[in-house]
């Protein structure tokens, strides 16, 4: 019997299919009051401060059914808005999600994408609690979150970093870049090496509770690596008016990237993006500090100086390497006439 479509359905019918996938155990505090089915949810707030963040995943530009299962795009399109709040130092809350559908997608799988997202939500401490369904002629899953932190000066921002402090970053950079990569050319790849970066691509899993102790334990600036270390540095340099010197060959790449991609790997580990690790800036001993009480291996990786220099990724000898990736343009990769 053939598979029941986006096209055989309402659009009531496909959302009481959706909502019934992300109904589950309570996975944050007991603030909900009006959750999935009414025109809008509901909840009392924290006390504290509250966070907001938005992403858009679409089919073609950041995701191909061919390679990205569906429970795995589930977690994704919610994991991507999580390493933001992790960013901020903050826990995750509440989200919800827009779907932009074709009438050719099987309900199968978008029941399983919700799966998806509903098992990333209960493992983060968050629940998803509504969205929208539209007609597109894309298919695109766009997730809105909120987090939230006790007290204002609790945030990290971009914005905080100053000359001569060091530049340090969570986990390892480049193996999601390398996973594209394999999953776009249909390579097996080299074995388990292979499956470990495609893996690292399919199911990051953002920093939560490492930005938390970052914050706690007193960095001046951090932002979450998703469009490339050179990239997100300037992003978080420009914020903060200074610059940064990179020792390009103190970056920490897995193995295997190295051995994947002998070739690439320190363009991958600079410029890939995706990894949703967290670089930040602070005062050396509040890295030693952050280090100890991190559930992750931190790595310094250079360091920050005046606004004039700009940030530079130097070799070895200390000469600025010529980069031939430096991370993702949104509007950039849609080309310009």
């Amino acid at each position: 019997m053939r598979a029941m479509l986006v096209r055989d359905v309402s659009e009531f019918g496909l959302i009481d299919i959706l909502s019934r996938a992300l109904r589950g155990p309570p996975s944050c505090d007991s603030g909900l009051l009006v959750g999935i089915g009414d025109d809008a949810a509901a909840w009392r707030p924290r006390s504290g401060v509250t966070v907001f963040t938005t992403d858009t995943m679409v089919e073609g530009v950041h995701f191909d059914l061919e390679w990205m299962g569906w429970a795995a795009l589930g977690r994704k399109s919610l994991a991507v808005n999580l390493s933001d709040i992790a960013a901020m130092g903050c826990s995750p809350s509440y989200a919800v999600v827009t779907l932009g559908l074709r009438g050719d997608l099987p309900v199968d799988g978008l029941t399983a994408m919700y799966e998806g997202l509903a098992e990333a939500a209960r493992g983060y401490g968050c629940a998803a609690v509504g969205g929208d369904v539209v007609g597109s002629p894309v298919f695109f899953v766009g997730v809105a979150a909120l987090g939230s932190a006790e007290r204002p000066e609790a945030i990290l921002t971009r914005s905080g970093a100053s000359p001569g402090e060091v530049v340090a970053v969570t986990g390892r950079l480049g193996s999601s870049a390398a996973g594209l990569r394999l999953l776009r050319s249909g390579s097996p790849g080299c074995g388990a090496a292979a499956g470990r970066l495609k893996e690292a691509h399919l199911n990051p899993r953002p920093r939560v509770a490492e930005g938390r102790a970052l914050a706690e334990a007193g960095v001046s600036a951090a932002i979450d690596v998703s469009d490339g270390l050179v990239a997100d540095l300037e992003k978080l340099c420009r914020a903060s008016g200074v610059g940064a010197e990179l020792d390009a060959y103190s970056v920490p790449v897995d193995e295997a990237l190295r051995s994947t991609f002998p070739d690439d790997w320190l363009d991958l580990a600079l410029g890939g993006g995706e990894d949703y690790e967290l670089l930040f800036t602070a005062r050396e001993e509040v890295v030693e500090r952050a280090a100890a009480v991190v559930d992750a291996p931190v790595t310094v990786i250079g360091r920050t100086v005046d606004r004039g220099e700009g940030v530079r990724a130097l070799g070895p000898s200390g000469v600025p390497l010529d980069l031939r990736l430096r991370g993702w343009d949104h509007l950039g990769a849609m080309g310009r006439p």
